[in-house]
Protein backbone atom coordinates (compact mmCIF):
# COMPACT_ATOMS: atom_id res chain seq x y z
CA UNK A 1 0.00 0.00 0.00
CA UNK A 2 2.99 2.07 0.99
CA UNK A 3 4.23 1.11 -2.79
CA UNK A 4 0.86 2.45 -4.37
CA UNK A 5 0.69 5.47 -1.82
CA UNK A 6 4.06 6.46 -3.06
CA UNK A 7 3.29 5.82 -6.90
CA UNK A 8 0.16 8.51 -6.15
CA UNK A 9 2.42 11.11 -4.73
CA UNK A 10 4.94 10.61 -7.26
CA UNK A 11 2.55 11.30 -9.62
CA UNK A 12 0.63 14.25 -8.45
CA UNK A 13 4.25 15.83 -8.17
CA UNK A 14 4.60 14.88 -11.84
CA UNK A 15 1.73 16.26 -12.65
CA UNK A 16 2.18 19.02 -10.37
CA UNK A 17 5.77 19.52 -12.09
CA UNK A 18 4.59 19.47 -15.26
CA UNK A 19 2.27 21.94 -14.92
CA UNK A 20 4.50 24.74 -13.27
CA UNK A 21 7.10 24.17 -16.01
CA UNK A 22 4.11 24.70 -18.69
CA UNK A 23 3.19 27.62 -16.25
CA UNK A 24 6.50 29.04 -16.84
CA UNK A 25 7.51 28.17 -20.61
CA UNK A 26 4.11 30.17 -21.09
CA UNK A 27 5.48 32.83 -18.96
CA UNK A 28 8.69 33.02 -20.58
CA UNK A 29 6.72 33.15 -24.12
CA UNK A 30 5.19 36.31 -22.63
CA UNK A 31 8.16 38.09 -21.47
CA UNK A 32 10.04 37.29 -24.37
CA UNK A 33 7.52 38.54 -26.68
CA UNK A 34 6.73 41.79 -24.89
CA UNK A 35 10.69 42.17 -24.93
CA UNK A 36 10.78 41.71 -28.60
CA UNK A 37 7.82 44.23 -29.04
CA UNK A 38 9.33 46.87 -26.93
CA UNK A 39 12.27 46.53 -28.84
CA UNK A 40 10.61 47.17 -32.33
CA UNK A 41 9.04 49.74 -31.22
CA UNK A 42 12.07 51.66 -29.19
CA UNK A 43 14.42 53.92 -30.32
CA UNK A 44 16.58 51.31 -30.28
CA UNK A 45 16.46 49.97 -34.06
CA UNK A 46 14.93 52.00 -36.65
CA UNK A 47 13.43 50.17 -39.36
CA UNK A 48 13.68 53.46 -42.10
CA UNK A 49 16.31 55.42 -40.41
CA UNK A 50 15.42 57.95 -43.84
CA UNK A 51 12.28 58.61 -42.85
CA UNK A 52 13.26 59.24 -39.09
CA UNK A 53 15.00 62.01 -40.36
CA UNK A 54 12.98 63.59 -42.44
CA UNK A 55 10.31 63.91 -39.55
CA UNK A 56 12.72 65.50 -37.81
CA UNK A 57 13.93 68.07 -40.43
CA UNK A 58 12.51 71.84 -39.94
CA UNK A 59 10.04 72.35 -42.67
CA UNK A 60 9.29 75.43 -44.76
CA UNK A 61 6.73 77.95 -43.02
CA UNK A 62 4.08 78.92 -45.83
CA UNK A 63 2.74 82.94 -46.18
CA UNK A 64 -0.46 81.40 -46.02
CA UNK A 65 -1.20 78.23 -44.42
CA UNK A 66 1.47 77.50 -41.72
CA UNK A 67 3.58 75.12 -42.12
CA UNK A 68 3.81 72.37 -45.07
CA UNK A 69 5.71 69.21 -45.39
CA UNK A 70 8.32 70.19 -47.93
CA UNK A 71 11.71 71.04 -47.18
CA UNK A 72 13.80 73.44 -49.06
CA UNK A 73 15.89 70.36 -50.35
CA UNK A 74 13.23 68.56 -51.56
CA UNK A 75 11.79 71.46 -53.52
CA UNK A 76 15.41 72.04 -55.34
CA UNK A 77 16.37 68.34 -56.23
CA UNK A 78 12.67 67.49 -57.78
CA UNK A 79 12.91 69.21 -61.06
CA UNK A 80 8.95 68.57 -61.89
CA UNK A 81 8.38 71.50 -59.41
CA UNK A 82 8.94 74.97 -60.19
CA UNK A 83 12.04 76.54 -58.20
CA UNK A 84 11.71 77.84 -54.44
CA UNK A 85 10.05 81.30 -54.21
CA UNK A 86 10.95 83.01 -51.66
CA UNK A 87 7.50 84.99 -52.06
CA UNK A 88 5.91 82.17 -50.73
CA UNK A 89 6.90 81.69 -47.66
CA UNK A 90 7.34 83.34 -44.57
CA UNK A 91 10.77 84.35 -43.43
CA UNK A 92 11.58 84.24 -39.96
CA UNK A 93 14.86 86.88 -38.74
CA UNK A 94 17.10 85.89 -35.60
CA UNK A 95 19.57 88.32 -35.02
CA UNK A 96 22.87 87.10 -33.40
CA UNK A 97 22.90 90.09 -30.61
CA UNK A 98 26.76 90.16 -29.97
CA UNK A 99 28.65 92.25 -32.58
CA UNK A 100 31.34 90.84 -34.44
CA UNK A 101 34.95 92.16 -34.38
CA UNK A 102 37.94 91.21 -36.32
CA UNK A 103 41.66 92.08 -37.64
CA UNK A 104 41.28 91.83 -41.72
CA UNK A 105 43.44 89.48 -43.34
CA UNK A 106 46.67 91.56 -44.77
CA UNK A 107 46.10 94.48 -43.27
CA UNK A 108 45.95 96.68 -39.44
CA UNK A 109 42.34 97.36 -40.32
CA UNK A 110 39.51 95.36 -38.73
CA UNK A 111 35.55 94.88 -39.32
CA UNK A 112 33.16 94.99 -36.88
CA UNK A 113 29.46 93.74 -37.63
CA UNK A 114 25.99 92.99 -36.39
CA UNK A 115 24.06 89.87 -38.30
CA UNK A 116 20.73 88.48 -38.60
CA UNK A 117 20.11 85.36 -40.27
CA UNK A 118 17.00 84.79 -42.03
CA UNK A 119 14.90 81.27 -42.19
CA UNK A 120 11.61 80.22 -44.17
CA UNK A 121 11.72 76.98 -42.27
CA UNK A 122 9.57 76.22 -38.92
CA UNK A 123 11.35 77.39 -34.99
CA UNK A 124 13.58 73.88 -34.84
CA UNK A 125 16.02 76.36 -37.11
CA UNK A 126 16.59 78.89 -34.77
CA UNK A 127 16.05 76.58 -32.22
CA UNK A 128 19.37 75.11 -33.22
CA UNK A 129 21.28 78.40 -34.09
CA UNK A 130 20.64 79.32 -30.16
CA UNK A 131 21.76 76.55 -28.86
CA UNK A 132 24.60 76.29 -31.22
CA UNK A 133 25.30 80.30 -31.31
CA UNK A 134 28.73 79.61 -29.65
CA UNK A 135 30.50 77.29 -32.69
CA UNK A 136 28.84 79.23 -34.75
CA UNK A 137 30.21 82.85 -34.31
CA UNK A 138 33.64 81.08 -33.73
CA UNK A 139 32.94 80.05 -37.64
CA UNK A 140 31.91 83.63 -38.60
CA UNK A 141 34.87 85.23 -36.91
CA UNK A 142 37.24 82.67 -38.57
CA UNK A 143 35.63 83.92 -42.09
CA UNK A 144 35.86 87.41 -41.12
CA UNK A 145 39.26 87.33 -40.09
CA UNK A 146 40.24 85.90 -43.78
CA UNK A 147 38.76 88.54 -45.72
CA UNK A 148 40.66 91.99 -46.84
CA UNK A 149 40.26 95.12 -46.68
CA UNK A 150 39.75 96.12 -50.75
CA UNK A 151 37.50 93.52 -50.92
CA UNK A 152 34.89 94.27 -47.92
CA UNK A 153 35.00 97.96 -49.10
CA UNK A 154 32.83 96.96 -51.74
CA UNK A 155 29.46 96.15 -52.21
CA UNK A 156 30.00 93.12 -54.35
CA UNK A 157 32.60 92.49 -51.22
CA UNK A 158 30.07 92.37 -48.80
CA UNK A 159 27.44 90.39 -51.17
CA UNK A 160 30.48 87.72 -51.02
CA UNK A 161 30.87 88.14 -47.51
CA UNK A 162 27.06 87.38 -46.88
CA UNK A 163 27.43 84.13 -49.25
CA UNK A 164 30.42 82.64 -47.00
CA UNK A 165 28.82 83.32 -43.76
CA UNK A 166 25.36 81.82 -44.48
CA UNK A 167 27.77 78.87 -45.88
CA UNK A 168 29.56 78.76 -43.08
CA UNK A 169 26.37 78.85 -40.73
CA UNK A 170 24.45 76.32 -42.51
CA UNK A 171 28.13 73.69 -42.30
CA UNK A 172 28.35 74.47 -38.36
CA UNK A 173 24.31 73.89 -38.33
CA UNK A 174 24.20 70.54 -40.17
CA UNK A 175 27.67 69.43 -38.13
CA UNK A 176 25.90 69.45 -35.09
CA UNK A 177 22.29 68.63 -35.65
CA UNK A 178 22.11 67.61 -39.43
CA UNK A 179 20.33 70.06 -41.31
CA UNK A 180 21.25 73.76 -41.89
CA UNK A 181 18.06 75.94 -43.14
CA UNK A 182 19.83 79.86 -42.76
CA UNK A 183 18.83 81.09 -46.34
CA UNK A 184 20.23 84.48 -46.39
CA UNK A 185 22.28 86.51 -43.51
CA UNK A 186 21.49 90.33 -43.02
CA UNK A 187 24.11 92.82 -42.02
CA UNK A 188 22.72 95.34 -39.64
CA UNK A 189 25.67 97.40 -38.97
CA UNK A 190 29.28 97.01 -40.74
CA UNK A 191 32.17 99.03 -40.15
CA UNK A 192 35.54 98.59 -41.74
CA UNK A 193 38.88 100.59 -40.33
Amino acid sequence: MAEAIGVKIGGANRLRWVKKKIVIMLLITLMGSGLVAGYLTSDIIDADPSARKAANKPRLVSRNSGLIAETLADLKDDKRKPKFDESAYKATYYPIVSPFTSNLNGSNSFAQLSISVATYYDGRVLDNMAEHETAIRSAILMSLAEQELATLSTQRGKQMLQQILTREINRVLKEKTGFGGVNNVYFTSFVVQ
